[in-house]
């Protein structure tokens, strides 16, 4: 090495003198002071994070900053302040800096940037913070990440800002229902999820009549009071999945989710009879509210969001002209359509003579029980009108029609007040009453029996409700509450439709029934003739459910 190159070395590598030491130290002091009081001043704070140790070291006003109690030290892990994140947060530091880890390996730092809501003690009378974290996390040999730093600031004016224009750019300042880019949004979700799980969803278009009669005669401000109301009224209608839209003017458009085509005249009379129950009170004068529907299936009738409005608008036309019904479902199919008419038609009638009590109510027997007591039940039909021609058609029975048309909640409703009557009128007697899982998810079906029978003092034990299988064995946390609730009351249970599969028996012994009545088409099974029997492995599996506890009841005379 030359003279010249050894004496720069010598230099390069010899101790500093204490003087300058003191000096740099005094120089990085200052800054270290002065960063500290920018970042204090502007409402943040700074932090390094070691990631395999999980430290986290804080600016000295963090605590100040966020407000943390004297002692606190949750903050000082990584993992543990993460436990101080509201559940409302969508994001944290750690699952940031490790997704993009997993993604791929660095070599240079990697900027990072996560919003998140910082809530320390929920308990506590304290507003929670929008916190904002940006920083850097450094690499590893192995490209993975070993440390972060940055900086948190709250955020809660901005995200309170963000969230107005959020609300103004999805909501409907009228009525406060989500408007119609929100719907459109919702609906191309909709009919992605339909198509992912093979379900059917329906799409509505309600219109309201004669706003604009309303707002010439009345003025616009009760016109909007009409709009409001009518919001409300839908909005109180619908299912906690279903989704309701302003979408334009006098018309709303809902979502009605899992609806398939055998319960949408149902749902959309639901909706149509709320609005018209009552007059809206404008303070002036009280105002009468009708309403048109257009409806159509979703994925059957559309593809995206743009599709289920133009055809949900098409069955619309179509429904100002159903004086009776004033509900149209779309069709490209003549004869569907044609077929879909006399379903709304039919739907209408059903429920109008429900609600002037002209449906038939009968009697029927039912399956003797062990103790040989007679299960009656009541059935409702409906008697058409006299065709062309004085021709008189055979009543509808409405276990069947009813179903068809998803008109069971309505139905339900009037065989529970049937059933509880006869069951007040003949105190020896037992009744069988079978409920849809529609209905009986409903908290009013439970408090009318709950008070029919205190009232009638009738005897709980001589009802018998009926459930399906698919519902009481489904696992269903809802459906364990629902047969709960009716061993409560005192009332017996059979699980109707039992398809006496080993997943079904296996699940009986988990529910408080006291029955099981097999499916009719496991009946079909027991050929004609005097010696009856059962296959010998089902005659094996009704032997291990009477083994259970359970008595089976309606199989044929002389089955095993």
């Amino acid at each position: 090495m030359p003279p010249e190159d050894r004496k720069l070395a010598a230099a390069a590598t010899a101790p500093a003198k204490p003087a300058a030491d003191e000096s740099v130290a005094r120089s990085l002091a200052r800054l270290h002071g002065a960063a500290e009081a920018i970042v204090s001043a502007t409402g943040q704070a700074i932090y390094v994070w070691d990631i395999a140790s999980d430290a986290i070291e804080w600016s000295g006003n963090f605590a100040r900053l966020i407000g943390l109690d004297a002692g606190e030290t949750r903050h000082l892990k990584g993992r543990s302040f993460e436990a101080m994140l509201s559940s409302r947060s969508q994001e944290t530091r750690f699952g940031v800096v490790v997704s993009a880890a997993e993604a791929a390996t660095a070599r240079a730092p990697v900027p990072y940037q996560c919003v998140y809501l910082l809530h320390p003690d929920a308990a506590v009378e304290k507003p929670p913070l929008w916190i904002e974290d940006t920083g850097c996390w450094y690499p590893g040999e192995n490209g993975k990440p070993v440390r972060a730093q940055g900086s948190v600031r709250i955020i809660n004016e901005r995200r309170s800002r963000e969230e107005d224009l959020r609300r103004q750019s999805d909501f409907d300042d009228l009525t406060g229902l989500p408007n119609r880019r929100s719907l459109e949004r919702q609906l191309d979700a909709a009919i992605r999820d339909a198509e992912h799980r093979g379900t059917v969803s329906t799409f509505l278009i309600l219109s309201i009549d004669r706003l604009d009669t309303i707002n010439d005669v009345f003025g616009f401000g009760h016109g909007d009071r009409v709009l409001r109301e009518a919001g409300r009224r839908i909005q109180a209608k619908l299912r906690a999945d279903d989704v309701v839209c302003r979408l334009s003017g006098a018309k709303f458009g809902l979502i009605l989710r899992d609806c398939p085509p055998a319960e949408v005249f149902d749902a959309a009379q639901r909706v149509i009879a709320a609005l018209a129950a009552e007059p809206v009170d404008t303070g002036d004068g009280r105002i009468p509210v009708n309403a048109v529907v257009g409806a159509c299936f979703l994925p059957r009738h559309a593809a995206n969001a743009a599709e289920a409005m133009g055809t949900a608008f098409r069955a619309l036309r179509k429904a100002h002209g159903e004086v009776s019904t004033r509900i149209s479902v779309f069709s490209a199919d003549p004869t569907e359509d044609a077929l879909n008419r006399r379903k709304a038609a039919l739907s209408f009638e059903i429920l109008e003579a429900l609600d002037k009590d002209a449906l038939i109510a009968r009697r029927a027997g039912g399956a003797a029980l062990a103790d040989g007591t007679s299960l009656q039940h009541i059935e409702l039909f409906y008697q058409e009108p006299a065709r062309a021609g004085g021709t008189q058609p055979a009543p509808l029975d409405l276990s069947v029609t009813g179903r068809e048309l998803g008109l069971m909640r309505p139905l339900d409703h009037k065989l529970l007040q049937a059933t509880l009557a006869a069951l007040g009128e003949e105190p020896g007697t037992c009744f069988m009453l079978d409920v849809s899982r529609d209905t009986i998810l409903e908290a009013g079906w439970m408090a009318e029996l709950a008070s029919g029978l205190a009232a009638g003092g009738i005897a709980p034990q001589r009802l018998v409700i009926g459930l399906a299988e698919a519902f009481a064995l489904g696992g269903r946390p809802e459906a364990e509450g629902i047969l709960r609730s009716i061993r409560s009351l005192g009332c017996r249970i059979t699980i109707s439709r039992f398809s006496v599969s080993p997943e079904a028996i296996a699940r009986l012994s988990h529910v408080p029934a006291d029955f099981v009545m097999p499916d009719p088409a496991i009946l079909e099974l027991v050929p004609a003739g005097a010696a009856q029997r059962f296959p010998d492995h089902l005659a094996a599996a009704f032997d291990l459910v009477r083994a259970m506890g359970f008595e089976v009841i309606s199989l044929p005379a002389g089955t095993a």
